[in-house]
């Protein structure tokens, strides 16, 4: 299984991705915004686009998706909770109801001889930090959503984020987790790389260590904050908000 991570360059930073078999060539689109600049990105790779999975219904992730489904051969999946898709005999993706930005976002895992390698999370995790709930979310369900799901992936899968808020997300951990080298380091990283015009892939386990989303399910940082996760999740989202 290949992951196309493609960086859109618009006022969103948004990212497109594209999932291919290495067996079939089958590949699947998420959320496309702009087909003129991916669809080029399977062609190169002769990846065949078969399938189309949407995150949610903002403007900003439907853009192209009736463009898609005008292409002969392809079509949308509608996946449930847990349902396992078969892109190949060993290259399968799981879909996950992830409610909290929206009521209705859905993520999805990607797994190779049934193991999970990462997970296209739209706009439910970000690096460094979890979406807004302003646009018919709720941040006391996004909780249980990080909490119950994100929180409880293996340090080592990989996440695959609609947007890229990186280093925006990273200075505001700053603000409120002050003492924490991690976030220094991925500052320098993160601006090092940027300037190279590319971007990083982070884990879950890499997330843990910056992301105040993440660290407010530890004990250390509710003690730091006398709150407990939820309470403390709930303040940093609200902070973030108008940060």
């Amino acid at each position: 299984m290949k992951i196309i991570q493609h960086f859109l360059e618009n006022s969103l930073r948004n990212f497109n991705y594209i999932v291919y078999s290495e067996q079939t060539k089958e590949a699947v689109f998420f959320d496309p915004f702009d087909l003129e600049r991916t669809l080029p990105l399977a062609q190169k790779v002769d990846a065949k686009p078969k399938y189309l999975l949407k995150t949610h219904d903002h403007p900003d992730h439907i853009k192209d998706v009736e463009s898609f489904l005008q292409i002969p051969g392809t079509k949308q999946l509608h996946l449930k909770h847990n349902e396992v898709f078969d892109l190949s005999e060993n290259e399968k993706i799981v879909c996950l109801d992830t409610p909290g930005h929206v009521m209705n976002h859905q993520c999805f895992l990607l797994l190779e001889s049934q193991v999970i390698t990462g997970v296209i999370c739209g706009d439910t995790v970000f690096n460094a930090g979890v979406g807004n709930c302003k646009n018919g979310g709720n941040p006391e369900i996004l909780f249980e959503t990080i909490k119950d799901i994100f929180n409880e992936l293996s340090d080592d899968v990989k996440i695959y984020p609609s947007h890229d808020y990186f280093l925006t997300n990273l200075k505001f951990a700053k603000t409120v987790d002050p003492m924490n080298s991690f976030i220094d380091e991925y500052i320098h990283s993160c601006e090092d790389t940027q300037r190279l015009g590319e971007f990083m892939i982070t884990t879950i386990g890499e997330e843990k260590k910056y992301n105040p989303f993440f660290r407010a399910m530890t004990k250390k940082f509710q003690s730091l904050n006398n709150k407990s996760a939820k309470e403390l999740f709930i303040e940093l989202r609200a902070k973030r908000d108008v940060w």
